[in-house]
């Protein structure tokens, strides 16, 4: 059914307004991090209907993106068809990154990696999970995490889900003390971003990479501080 979608529908394809919910100082803020950070493979959690995936692909690296709902994986799939350098995974995100960080993507895990995490949108939130799961495995990884609360920024959106599930710096307070991460948000104030405005956080594991990203201008050191 979201094969037929794709084809009977093609307005979907540009879900939220464009990559990154049409915000471009977020488009900026990644091509930075490519220019900086030099991966070799970028992963994504939360394929929805492929529209940032798409953009992530023109990078030229292996893209590795997850869906979790089986429309919108039919959607994508069809989307990224020709796509040679994309392999869309059907399943549970927490379940497929233990297996390909265990498996195919092992020989790469000391180094440069960037993961791009947007599977939260139900009452089963698995990005603490997902944290824990990509930092306890990869040395040098690089996390943008999509829908989070920016501090000293209200005008940027973010995702609540009840105690606990707040998409906020408490909530990331023990992976960044546990795996002795580095946090940043986006230098851009909300008035300047334009598309959804909403919120995201850097997390960085690793002195090299959080002295890169600590060197970017479109990032800010968060309050939890550059782990040492």
């Amino acid at each position: 059914m979201g094969a037929i979608d794709f084809v009977r529908f093609p307005e979907r394809r540009a879900a939220w307004g464009g990559a990154f919910n049409g915000q471009t100082a977020r488009v900026d803020l990644f091509r930075s991090l490519m220019e900086f950070l030099s991966p070799v493979a970028i992963i994504e959690t939360g394929t929805y209907l492929g529209t940032t995936t798409e953009f992530l692909a023109e990078f030229g690296l292996p893209v590795l993106t997850v869906e979790g709902h089986p429309r919108h994986y039919g959607f994508a799939k069809t989307r990224l068809r020709r796509r040679r350098n994309v392999v869309v995974h059907y399943g549970d995100s927490r379940t497929v990154l233990r297996r390909v960080l265990d498996e195919g993507l092992r020989p790469l895990a000391n180094q440069s990696l960037i993961f791009y995490l947007d599977a939260h949108w139900n009452a089963d939130l698995p990005l603490a999970e997902e944290l824990d799961i990509i930092f306890g495995r990869c040395s040098a990884a690089v996390v943008l995490i999509d829908d989070f609360q920016v501090q000293n920024d209200d005008g940027y959106g973010y995702d609540n889900y009840g105690p606990g599930k707040v998409l906020c710096s408490d909530y990331i307070a023990p992976i960044v003390a546990k795996h002795k991460v580095s946090v940043f948000y986006p230098a851009t104030h909300s008035l300047k971003e334009s598309g959804a405005r909403r919120g995201c956080v850097v997390l960085a594991r690793g002195n090299q990479q959080g002295k890169i990203l600590a060197s970017l201008p479109l990032l800010r050191s968060g309050e939890i501080g550059f782990a040492r």
